[in-house]
């Protein structure tokens, strides 16, 4: 008896100090808290990383910065300010340095989840590499003709780079705001990329040439006739596909694909900030031309 005495002794005290921490925590302004009920305890923590999530988002979005420049231009000197919204953390699951508390009430399970705000800074400075290394990637893909893996890693890039806390410091080699130079590098791909098609019976020939070189890898979906096709590859600058009866395909649409969303499913964080990014499509990878008769 005196065994059992001591047992829940024990546990009271530990279920006190649990309570008391947390309730420490959620009034300390170092730590970004959040909570949720469910059913479970997995059920709970999902409902409290949510909650946690947001107040993180309003946390990081609530904050502006404005930078200015000075530029020596052959008509004197100009000032350019530039402000960019410091876009919101959108993972739950960059949160493994959070700390938990679970509790049970009758049928239902409460659980606590925080984060000390200074863990925030590892989380977006592991983020500013990835979006580093990505651009490498996508400029060694670009010089050697791999335009799906280019287009990928560059977009890939952009989406990261928006959920960082200062986007806009980040630079490319010559000094140029990534936030900016990323699309314009993206472009300019969708620009050099010829794509041409000739017509045998119901079948489309299409070829893609990059910067006057056939093209090592890219990947499409395409109009045929009646509706948009699944996504299609052309290794090699080149490829066949089927048009809808009687299409005369005298005019070509093809849209280039470029976000890979289904691809980054293996990397749960990336998965998760492609699918919350609210980007228009890139109107440039939308290719519309005549085919050669």
């Amino acid at each position: 008896m005196k065994r059992v005495g001591v047992s829940i002794v024990l546990v009271l005290v530990t279920f006190l100090a649990s309570a008391q921490n947390w309730e420490r925590i959620r009034e300390d302004d170092r730590y970004i808290w959040g909570e949720g009920w469910g059913r479970t305890v997995e059920e709970a923590d999902r409902d409290a990383l949510a909650s946690l999530t947001s107040k993180i988002s309003i946390a990081v979005s609530s904050r502006y910065r404005e930078l200015e420049e000075q530029r020596n231009t052959s008509s004197g000197v100009d000032y350019i300010t530039i402000r960019s919204n410091q876009l919101a953390m959108t993972s739950n699951t960059t949160l493994s340095n959070t700390n938990q508390v679970v509790r049970k009430t009758g049928r239902r399970y409460y659980v606590g989840r925080w984060i000390n705000r200074n863990e925030l800074n590892t989380v977006f400075s592991d983020r500013k590499d990835r979006v580093l290394e990505f651009e490498k990637s996508a400029q060694e893909a670009e010089e050697d003709g791999r335009i799906d893996d280019a287009l990928r890693y560059h977009y890939w890039a952009f989406v990261l780079l928006r959920s960082v806390q200062r986007p806009a410091e980040l630079r490319d080699e010559r000094g140029k705001m990534l936030l900016n130079s990323i699309p314009e590098r993206m472009n300019a791909i969708f620009d050099d990329l010829e794509p041409r098609a000739t017509k045998r019976g119901s079948t489309l020939v299409l070829s893609f040439r990059f910067r006057g070189l056939p093209v090592r890898g890219l990947d499409f979906t395409y109009f045929d006739g009646a509706r948009w096709s699944s996504q299609c590859s052309a290794p090699g600058g080149s490829a066949q596909v089927e048009l809808a009866p009687g299409a005369l395909a005298d005019v070509v649409q093809v849209k280039i694909i470029y976000a890979y969303c289904g691809d980054a499913l293996m990397d749960n964080e990336l998965a998760d900030i492609l699918a919350s990014a609210e980007l228009k499509p890139l109107k440039k990878s939308l290719k519309v031309f005549r085919r050669i008769i």
